[in-house]
């Protein structure tokens, strides 16, 4: 009898474990307010090529997401400018400004991002999206974040939580003194 209800009891464990991640999951996709955070990859789909210059204004690009959070995947229109600045022969600092607009069967997210790249024949860089959710998205932000290695890995990830617990931006901290 013993033998019995210890296996009863290790089989219920062991279900029960195996059911929590099924059951949170369940929720999550049941909820589709729930704050999330997620990896996504990007490729380029459609961009008109125009060199390499200086400075660009309003380059029109479109690129398919694929995140781990359905939510955050889908097509993605941009129109993006920059800036370049060359230091010496071999080193140079881009930023980049855009609006986006990625849709999907859920919803369509809009908004901004910001970015900075530097270095010479690899270049390496770091930027960060906002976008408002409209349509089923309604009432959610969404914040994505790249750290760039050119032709050698990327870090994709981001944030989906409801706009009002998006913490405001502080204020600029004073520099210190000497």
């Amino acid at each position: 009898m013993r033998a019995l209800r210890v296996c009863l009891t290790g089989t219920a464990v062991l279900l029960l474990a195996i059911s929590l991640p099924v059951a949170v999951a369940a929720q999550d996709e049941a909820d589709p307010m729930a704050p999330a955070y997620f990896t996504y990859t990007v490729e380029v789909v459609e961009s008109p090529s125009r060199g390499n210059p200086m400075v660009l204004r309003d380059h029109p690009q479109v690129d398919r997401v694929e995140a781990t959070d359905p939510r955050a995947s889908g097509r993605i229109t941009m129109s993006f400018s920059w800036n370049t600045v060359v230091l010496g022969e071999e080193w140079k600092v881009i930023t980049t400004a855009t609006s986006e607009r990625l849709t999907n069967e859920g919803g369509t997210w809009t908004g901004t991002g910001r970015g900075v790249m530097t270095g010479g024949e690899v270049l390496m860089g770091t930027g960060m999206d906002v976008l408002t959710g409209e349509g089923g998205y309604e009432g959610l932000t969404l914040i994505m974040g790249q750290f760039m290695q050119m032709n050698i890995a990327d870090t994709n990830w981001g944030f989906i939580l409801p706009s009002d617990q998006v913490p405001p931006m502080p204020d600029p901290v004073e520099p210190l003194a000497d």
